[in-house]
């Protein structure tokens, strides 16, 4: 515990020393702290939560909200400290402020640039023209009550005749372990991704008939039922959303950049070298 206050205090230090009380200025949240008469705010807690929420754990919210704001009050009184010493005048520290400035400061552009091109109504737009022009496959979904002997599948389909349920014969009697529990319940396959001879069997069925003869394969002899067919529906929108919209937002992230760049003049005093693949993250979400 006391190196993650460590670790928040120092990082706090940098960080309100660029953003200082500004950040709750304006703003009509709670008082939580003074520091020698200079006010900390809900706002600042909202803004270290969010940094360094990770490395706080599981813990009750008042818990959280108090190691929170002592490590504000530290990281406060660290940074008037330094100011009083100076430190914030060296050229290491000031480039690492500005850095940080920086970064605050992209971050917060991209975000509210961002927001303005993919809204909800852009990502549901996406979502509906890629379902219009996706072709989904033909599936069909089948049962089947695997046995050892062709006899013991004739005895099966007799009883199954005589109007034996299916899908208790199977928990009963069939061999396949991953789908004997489901009552043979294969689930649904498109063509191609299941035993040939179970497709071939399940493709001469209607829906809700049963195999006459036993189907032989390499794993012994099975009854088939054929379930129901189907064309796969598409996924539904609350399930891919968020990839759309992650996709969307680095995407608009780079057309703003692009953007930026096209307007402004840039030069750059370092040969312009491509990173290996793979290469390391310069801490921007691309």
């Amino acid at each position: 515990m006391l190196r993650l206050i460590g670790g928040i205090v120092a990082a706090s230090a940098i960080a309100l020393a660029v953003l200082g009380a500004s950040l709750a200025e304006g703003q009509e949240d709670a008082i939580v702290a003074r520091v020698n008469g200079l006010e900390i705010r809900q706002f600042d807690v909202d803004v270290a939560a969010e940094m360094y929420g990770g490395q706080l754990g599981d813990m009750p919210d008042d818990a959280r909200l108090s190691l929170l704001v002592d490590a504000l009050i530290d990281g406060r009184l660290a940074a008037d400290a330094a100011k009083v010493a100076g430190i914030d005048k060296t050229a290491e520290v000031r480039a690492r402020l500005g850095f940080l400035e920086t970064q605050t400061l992209r971050a917060a552009f991209l975000d509210t640039e961002v927001a303005k091109r993919v809204t909800d109504e852009a990502v549901r737009k996406v979502y509906d023209n890629e379902v219009a022009k996706t072709p989904f496959p033909d599936e069909f979904r089948a049962s089947h009550i695997l046995v050892a002997t062709e006899q013991e599948a004739r005895d099966i389909i007799e009883a199954l005749k005589g109007g034996t349920d299916f899908a208790e014969t199977a928990r009963a009697k069939s061999l396949d372990e991953a789908s004997r529990e489901k009552g043979g319940d294969l689930g649904f396959v498109e063509a191609g991704t299941i035993l040939p001879e179970i497709e071939s069997a399940a493709a001469a069925l209607a829906p809700g008939a049963f195999s006459q003869e036993p189907v032989a394969s390499a794993f012994g002899f099975h009854v088939v039922r054929l379930e129901e067919r189907r064309t796969q529906p598409a996924p539904s929108f609350e399930e891919v959303a968020p990839q759309i919209r992650a996709a969307m937002e680095r995407q608009a992230a780079a057309a703003v950049m692009a953007e930026v760049k096209a307007a402004a003049t840039v030069e750059k005093l370092v040969p312009d070298v491509a990173p290996p693949a793979g290469g390391a993250d310069d801490g921007h979400d691309h």
